[in-house]
């Protein structure tokens, strides 16, 4: 599971990014601004309660919020969640800590989007014109702020002093595309380095992310014979990351391996990758194997002191090639040295 939470002040963003990587990680976002409002379309009496609380830019109490998240973190969220507004206060954050112990889950990642007040209210404002959302206007933004300020912040305050690893702040000043690069930063760093309890194994075997976003699949890797071959390429294409295979080889083992040609790394299940690696294993002398014995072999005909041994011991071209036009395949390319004169046929 991959559990993230976003933190930040009422319209500093901290939805439309969870948005997009909820989007980027095949995620549920559990927003309680979306989930309220769509609990004020039920018409009920609590929907009506919760209406007024949010149209006087108050907090919905923490019984109601506690008993919707829990639902949903326990009943839809298996593979992982993205939560935006939630924990607001001490109470939620101690509750939602007890539930994730309880339930043998833990916090992954946590965004906190810092942004300047001023911007924040021209933001507020034009979200009001653009969504036309009652509870976005001056008065009911300075509520917010303020209750933000006592309540929230410090909630925030608390998350960065016990979880100051994965607690990261974010400068919100920034364009929205901005953020977002930032932040795919953070998570490609921590993916890469392997920080996190493997962010790249549970996208590979999570059967809801078989398509992880593009910026993740360059990164993604499905071990076969020691080696990390990229799960973004075709089978046939990916297994020539393998010394010691080529397309013509890969191509045969996909054949006997029963694999589509079309297929990608990151399609195939483990029954599949079990058999590529049997086979490779049975019927093949890749990576440290095959250098090992060409290695011994080159020493082989060097002790021997026939004609390849002295091509290899030289590093000249063996097989035939002409040392004139083609030598370079050995000695690598030619570096220039200063001062020296290009000779010129007369």
């Amino acid at each position: 599971m991959l559990n993230i939470i976003f933190f930040g002040p009422p319209g500093a963003g901290k939805g439309t990014q969870a948005k997009t990587i909820s989007s980027l990680l095949n995620l549920p976002h559990l927003s309680t601004g979306d989930i309220l409002r769509s609990k004020i379309k039920e018409g009920d009496d609590l929907a009506i309660k919760v209406k007024e609380i949010i149209a006087n830019g108050k907090l919905v109490s923490d019984e109601i919020l506690n008993e919707i998240v829990s639902q949903k973190i326990l009943k839809e969220c298996k593979n992982g969640f993205i939560l935006d507004g939630y924990p607001r206060t001490t109470n939620q954050a101690n509750y939602l800590n007890e539930l994730l112990e309880e339930n043998n889950l833990k916090l992954n990642f946590i965004f906190n989007i810092n942004i300047k007040i001023d911007l924040l209210k021209n933001r507020i404002l034009k979200r009001s014109l653009e969504e036309g959302r009652e509870d976005d206007n001056l008065e009911i933004f300075n509520t917010r702020f303020t209750e933000y300020s006592n309540t929230t912040e410090k909630v925030s305050d608390m998350y960065n002093r016990d979880f100051e690893k994965i607690f990261f702040n974010i400068d919100g000043d920034d364009e929205i595309e901005q953020i977002t690069f930032k932040i795919r930063q953070i998570l490609e760093k921590w993916c890469i380095s392997g920080k996190i309890a493997n962010i790249f194994t549970w996208l590979q075997y999570n059967k809801s992310c078989i398509q992880p976003h593009p910026f993740l699949r360059d990164f993604i890797m499905a071990r076969i014979s020691g080696v990390n071959i990229p799960t973004n390429k075709r089978v046939h294409i990916a297994l020539t990351y393998i010394y010691g295979i080529g397309v013509k080889t890969a191509t045969d083992i996909c054949s006997k391996a029963s694999i589509d040609l079309s297929k990608r790394v990151s399609e195939l299940n483990d029954d599949e990758l079990n058999k590529i690696r049997d086979h490779i294993d049975n019927s093949y002398s890749v990576e440290g194997d095959l250098r090992r014995k060409i290695s011994v072999d080159i020493k082989r005909l060097n002790d021997l002191g026939c004609y390849r041994g002295l091509r290899h011991r030289k590093k000249l071209p063996v097989r035939g090639q002409r040392t004139h036009t083609n030598a370079r395949t050995r000695k690598g390319k030619a570096v220039a040295i200063a001062g020296k004169k290009k000779v010129t046929k007369g």
